[in-house]
């Protein structure tokens, strides 16, 4: 099976129709205001419909990013935003992430892999533990402490991935998934679509067996 592409904090429709011409697998709104990527919820909505104005059902499934927020505004962002499914990336007790079906991906760091088991989720995304930044920190780690846990869960690896070094990862580790925000940016928020066309393509290589 391909390894499922996410392209996360996507602020503008160039972005989002360039991924989802890219056949990228997922893209990611963040809903988190203190992020330098946070978008207002209507907002995320239009570049949704301009997404699936285009590219209908065959379009990547848009997922919104959440970090300790209230179930109520889930649901009030999951319809304005037109989400197909939610990321939990604070700490969000496991009764909340079961109650967000039909699609959840868990946000977990590697200070937390732990509890994986505790939860009911669709994919797990496994980042970089930092006490003080939630919802990601674009630093990379030793994707190999993953490795016991990728032959029995839906992994998405996340963390300090690069245009220049997914390939070697995708072909030792063959996870679920891998996700990529501000590697592949010309600035907070928005992409460098030259580097967004070449991760996609190292993912792609590295499937086929070929990531030089």
């Amino acid at each position: 099976m391909s390894t499922l592409i996410k392209i996360c904090g996507i602020t503008c429709a160039a972005d989002g129709l360039e991924a989802a011409r890219l056949h990228v697998d997922f893209i990611g709104f963040i809903f988190y205001r203190p992020s330098k990527r946070y978008l207002e919820p209507s907002r995320a909505g239009e570049i949704v419909q301009a997404i699936r104005d285009r590219h209908g059902e065959a379009g990547p499934k848009i997922i919104g990013v959440f970090v300790d927020e209230s179930p109520e505004r889930i649901i009030h962002v999951r319809s304005v935003a037109q989400l197909d499914g939610v990321q939990f990336a604070g700490d969000e007790p496991p009764h909340m992430v079961a109650a967000a079906a039909p699609f959840r991906i868990r946000g977990l760091t590697t200070h937390t892999l732990d509890r994986l088991e505790r939860y009911t989720a669709e994919a797990y995304l496994c980042d970089t533990h930092d006490p003080e930044q939630k919802g990601g920190t674009g630093r990379s780690y030793d994707y190999e402490i993953l490795r016991p846990y990728l032959p029995r869960y839906p992994i998405l690896i996340a963390g300090g991935l690069t245009p220049e070094t997914v390939g070697p990862v995708v072909a030792s580790l063959r996870p679920w998934g891998v996700d990529v925000s501000s590697s592949i940016e010309a600035g907070p928020g928005r992409k460098d679509h030259a580097r967004m066309g070449a991760f996609v393509r190292a993912v792609r290589q590295a499937d086929d067996g070929d990531f030089i």
